[in-house]
């Protein structure tokens, strides 16, 4: 009979054979023990079910069917399996697909085992709807194949439908070659916690379906939701495909049973992985192929939901390279909850298959992250490296807080990493926005592990991997985590030996606001005091280079864009920018050494743009070294505004205490480049920009306007008599403009320079000397190697003239200081007259 679960969600079949004889009640050994029920539509050839009792589990063989070469077809009215029971395909030796439909209107509900001898594949083909209940498990040699197709298609033409199961010689049928999908596919749930002789996943929890080592398993249909429900298949292959109707899944053989191409699907349908409730235990859940060869997964739908700490795992375990997780959602694929939904890691000497996730829009949020990389294996020598992490999100990528356990906090985010001797693989996210915050990261790192003991940490000896954003729209990074602990941000990180990756940003629009960062850094890792570092830290690997190219770059309220190493030398930060980049609120950029390492390089082209800041928001351009040479900085800007040049020892005597030696102190926004403790040791700062005083700042405007008549004499009134005011502008000639002639150029004198004589070239030389020497004291500190590029010598334009002792002008650059002569200079106004 048919009854509703508690959760109301779906149907379950259940059949009881129940026979009463003299008050007694007994079950009939002579009824089908579960619900298979054989059609008439082959004929001769129908299926032949007998019950048994097979190793003390209750059994219903299955005969017959018809035999095509390597073949074997069943078609039943209905086909389920009740708890603790078996179904049982009695084929041949020589028997590799067993075919098996449902012609009938009602669902398959297996909450017992599938059993098939030899190495079959066994297909089981419902349009109606397949249900894998908790205790559903498979004891097969071959691959399996689930899937609420209508029919499936063969490479002569032939098809075995359970829409149209007309008796057909089936010949010539060869291999399979496709699932075609009718009018409605059904949908598909698997609840499986099963644990056939005891087999267990990576993660130690039952295998729940699990076929043979290096043998395929593949939900395809409508809806697929894993509920609490776990799949495995080590070192094989597992598909997950969800596709809406009258669609064509393409079958290929392959080594690992089967391969499902979705080339000629135009819609997909939605697959989802929660936990569920198996015997009062709430259950999460699992889809592993880890192994000692290589495992592939592909996951294909339209919309992919993974939450409550669901996971898809594709390790690498031996020497042979690992095979590659996939994940394609249409329209979004979003992970929710901590935990580590996706992972593909190299445990062994065999490298780390790709992940790769393809979709419109990628959430990640509450915890969940995406892994690639490799871990510690048994033998360190021969580890492999991490694979490739891709993101290819058309609309946007999210990354969106993490999750916050007493005092731990979970990440959420992208992370590849390597903790022994293999390299950390890749990080590619292509995209149109990629939005970060809430302490979320994306990171690539070479970390390390700790000892069994906790008592010691043993750094990676591998490369970190670089990362590399294309946004065709905008990167915004906002925000630090729940905790305060951590900034969002774009992380390419070493804590040992192993060089730092690269990090590269090709976008529109960046934004890095409210404390977060973009960050390359060799540091030495935060560890508890108990904890031991067994490795130089006066050797860690060089901080990665920066490299950013955008339309404009804001940083905002402690935004950061820094490149720092502890020991080694800082890593070089290079930022292309075609029209501003703003700093506000106690932004960097910097690129600072710690201990014996210079200080890195900062370049900043925007030869057709603007930097800005405002000169009292404490916003700095570094490059420092504590005790080698600072690094150089060098800026190509249109307009410069807002920015102090400043060196070591102006920043030593603004500060007060004098130490530490920290620009950051200052609340001026200033550019610096030298060595904290040698003062010889200064980096180079070289601006090249039309406007040369880039810290002339950004001047407000008033915002009331300004009543002319109070500020400008209209006119005077003296005993009656009006007397007219005037106001003259002179020339640089030292003419009076006069807007009836001709223009001429700057209003210069046209007159061809003359050679003066020695006389008045000396008396002229002591008054330029005058002025000289104090301009001189003016920029005394300012010789630190600021603009010490060979740049050719500028003519200074005259601001004033002087007279000699023969009565001739000489042009001079500044107006030397003189009492003027009162009844030249003297201001006329109406109470004079």
């Amino acid at each position: 009979m048919m009854y509703q679960s508690r959760s109301g969600r779906y149907w379950k079949l259940r059949l009881v054979s129940v026979l009463a004889f003299s008050g007694t009640l007994t079950f009939s050994v002579s009824c089908a023990l579960s619900q298979i029920t054989p059609d008439n539509t082959l004929g001769i050839e129908n299926s032949v079910i007998t019950p048994k009792v097979i190793n003390g589990i209750p059994t219903d063989q299955i005969d017959g069917g018809a035999i095509r070469d390597t073949n074997l077809f069943h078609s039943f009215e209905q086909f389920s399996v009740r708890t603790g029971n078996a179904a049982s395909f009695n084929n041949a030796a020589n028997i590799k697909n067993i075919i098996t439909r449902v012609t009938g209107k009602s669902i398959s509900n297996i909450d017992g085992i599938l059993n098939a001898n030899y190495d079959a594949n066994l297909f089981l083909i419902n349009p109606n709807g397949i249900i894998f209940g908790p205790n559903a498990s498979l004891n097969i040699g071959g691959s399996f194949v689930a899937s609420t197709a209508s029919s499936v298609n063969f490479a002569n033409g032939t098809k075995f439908s359970s829409t149209d199961p007309q008796t057909i010689p089936l010949l010539i049928v060869s291999v399979p070659t496709g699932l075609q999908f009718g009018a409605s596919g059904g949908s598909i749930r698997n609840e499986s916690q099963a644990s056939l002789d005891k087999a267990t996943n990576r993660f130690n929890a039952p295998a729940g379906l699990q076929v043979q080592p290096g043998k395929t398993l593949a939900l395809v249909g409508g809806d697929i939701t894993l509920e609490g429900g776990n799949l495995t298949a080590k070192g094989g292959r597992i598909e997950l495909g969800s596709v809406a109707s009258n669609s064509l899944v393409n079958l290929k053989p392959a080594n690992q049973g089967w391969v499902l191409d979705y080339e000629g699907v135009q819609n997909f349908q939605d697959i989802q992985l929660m936990q569920g409730t198996v015997n009062g235990s709430v259950k999460p859940s699992q889809v592993d192929v880890s192994g000692e060869g290589s495992g592939d997964i592909q996951v294909q739908g339209r919309r992919i939901l993974i939450t409550d700490r669901s996971q898809i795992l594709a390790n690498t375990l031996g020497s042979q390279s690992g095979g590659n997780l996939t994940v394609n959602g249409s329209e979004s694929v979003e992970l929710i909850g901590p935990g580590t939904p996706l992972t593909a890691v190299t445990f062994g000497a065999g490298n780390a298959g790709d992940l790769t996730i393809t979709t419109g829009k990628l959430i990640v949020r509450n915890g969940a992250q995406v892994r690639n990389g490799a871990q510690v294996g048994n033998v360190k020598q021969s580890l492999g490296s991490g694979g490739q992490l891709i993101i290819n999100a058309s609309d946007s990528v999210d990354l969106i807080g993490g999750f916050s356990l007493g005092r731990n906090f979970s990440f959420s985010g992208l992370f590849s990493a390597t903790s022994d001797v293999g390299n950390a693989g890749d990080i590619t996210i292509n995209t149109g926005k990629l939005r970060i915050q809430d302490g979320a990261k994306v990171t690539t790192q070479s970390s390390g592990t700790l000892s069994s003991d906790a008592n010691q940490y043993f750094p990676a000896t591998g490369k970190g991997g670089n990362l590399t954003v294309n946004a065709s729209d905008s990167v915004e990074i906002a925000g630090i985590s729940a905790n305060g602990t951590t900034p969002s941000g774009l992380y390419a990180l070493t804590n040992g030996p192993g060089d730092a990756g690269k990090v590269t940003i090709n976008t529109n629009k960046l934004i890095i606001r409210d404390g977060a960062t973009i960050t390359v850094s060799s540091e030495f890792p935060p560890l508890p005091e108990n904890v031991i570092y067994q490795g130089d830290i006066s050797n860690l690997g060089a901080a990665g280079e920066l490299n950013i190219t955008a339309r404009s770059i804001l940083l905002d309220n402690q935004g950061e864009i820094t490149s720092n190493s502890e020991s080694g030398q800082g890593g070089n930060i290079t930022l292309q920018v075609q029209d501003m980049l703003m700093m506000r609120h106690e932004s960097k950029i910097t690129t600072n050494a710690g201990g014996n390492g210079d200080g890195g390089n900062i370049t900043i082209n925007a030869p057709n743009g603007f930097l800005v800041t405002a000169p009292s928001e404490n916003n700095d351009i570094t490059a420092n070294a504590l005790s080698a040479s600072g690094g150089k900085i060098t800026i190509t800007a249109k307009s410069i505004f807002g920015f102090e040049p400043r060196t070591r020892a102006e920043v030593e005597r603004l500060l007060n205490p004098k130490q530490p030696l920290d620009p950051s102190r200052l609340l001026t926004s200033d550019i610096t480049a030298f060595s904290q403790q040698n003062p010889t040791l200064n980096g180079t700062i070289q601006i090249n920009s039309p406007d040369v005083d880039p810290s002339k700042g950004l001047v407000e405007l008033p915002v009331n306007l300004v009543d002319a008549s109070q500020q400008i004499v209209a006119a005077c009134d003296s005993g009656g008599k009006i007397a007219r005011s005037s106001f003259i502008t002179t020339g640089r000639g030292g003419l009076v403009a006069d807007p009836t002639q001709p223009l001429i150029a700057d209003d210069a004198v046209l007159a061809d320079w003359i050679t003066l004589s020695p006389e008045s070239q000396n008396r002229a030389g002591v008054i330029q000397k005058k002025v000289a020497v104090q301009a001189q004291q003016n920029t005394e500190e300012k010789s630190q190697k600021v603009n010490s590029v060979n740049e050719p010598t500028q003519i200074v334009e005259a601001q004033g003239w002087v007279i000699d002792a023969n009565g001739k002008v000489v042009l001079v650059a500044q107006v030397p200081t003189a009492t003027p002569h009162n009844s030249l200079l003297t201001a006329t106004s109406c109470a004079a007259n």
